[in-house]
């Protein structure tokens, strides 16, 4: 049987809604030249999700105890194409993509130590957080792609050593700074347009999101000391500490006043520079877009922090 070109990776669990449009945009803006297989990794779905793969014939496996990172891998395990597409069972390849991938895929086949993709694009209902926050982001320059559309080859995959199984989330990131490690070199394709439509649509659900990718970065005292969101997340919580010692227990206005006007700092700068906006109505909602986004990633780091003190308590 002659050797796929590429390789789908879907991970799911419970996607019996999304799953269908995600399989059939693959069958769609696959170019015919390219063969193709798709391996859903399920986490065991309690749904009709392996009955929707099937159906699509795609081949599946199931682990319902690992985490995603290791659901990719034993995907590739079982993969047998020359490029490696990941791709999340909420996300949909568009028509701009299946007219790139040919040019995408023989530079991968030329030099295999790349990593490529793009950041997603919003749904095609979007809600105003993801006009807001997701939308500036898709043509940023990245230093990781992440996998929720990533593109790359097994060469490099098992040069890294795949992804890292211990992480519940962040493992793009690692992955990505590993291969950088590894002098590959890592590129953020607009081109390879594709739609999340997963993308949380009110702000209970962007809070909740933020909370799972933080804690990817809280797993250890290390993570955190190499997670340049986590340490901010912390200080940004210090900085409320101070605040409110400062109102409450020392009863100086002057330093609670001062503590405030760089929580507001911090978000409006932030929304500034790495959302770009511009706009007075863009800066107000995205920069308390990132209150809650600081908030979020540091209740992520709570449970290790309680850890660190409760064990130093007991020494």
């Amino acid at each position: 049987m002659k050797r796929p070109a590429i390789s789908y990776i879907v991970p799911a669990y419970n996607e019996e809604l999304s799953l269908p449009h995600a399989l059939c945009s693959i069958g769609k803006y696959t170019p015919t030249a390219l063969s193709h297989e798709v391996i859903v990794a399920d986490n065991g779905s309690q749904d009709k999700t392996i009955t929707v793969a099937l159906e699509h014939h795609a081949k599946v496996i199931v682990d319902d105890t690992a985490t995603v990172g290791r659901l990719r891998n034993l995907a590739v395990e079982e993969a047998s194409g020359h490029v490696l597409v990941f791709l999340d069972a909420d996300i949909l390849l568009t028509e701009a993509w299946g007219e790139n991938i040919n040019t995408v895929f023989q530079s991968l086949i030329e030099n295999p130590w790349q990593i490529t993709g793009s950041r997603c694009g919003i749904s095609t209902q979007p809600s105003w957080v993801e006009k807001y926050w997701f939308s500036p982001l898709i043509n940023k320059k990245v230093k990781y792609i992440n996998s929720g559309h990533l593109i790359t080859t097994p060469d490099l995959f098992r040069k890294v050593g795949g992804f890292d199984e211990r992480l519940e989330s962040g493992e793009d990131y690692a992955f990505g700074v590993s291969a950088c490690h590894a002098n590959a070199t890592v590129t953020n394709n607009p081109l390879l347009a594709v739609v999340h439509e997963g993308y949380p649509k009110t702000l209970l659900q962007f809070i909740n999101r933020e909370i799972w990718h933080g804690r990817g970065e809280c797993k250890s005292l290390r993570t955190i000391r190499t997670s340049k969101v986590a340490i901010a997340s912390i200080l940004f919580f210090g900085v409320h500490v101070f605040t409110i010692a400062s109102l409450i227990y020392f009863s100086s206005s002057i330093l609670g006043v001062a503590g405030m006007l760089m929580i507001i700092g911090i978000c409006i700068g932030s929304a500034f520079y790495k959302h770009d906006a511009r706009s007075i109505s863009s800066l107000v909602i995205v920069s308390m877009l990132y209150y809650f986004y600081y908030s979020a990633r540091f209740l992520s780091c709570v449970p290790l922090i309680s850890n660190v003190i409760g064990k130093h308590n007991h020494r």
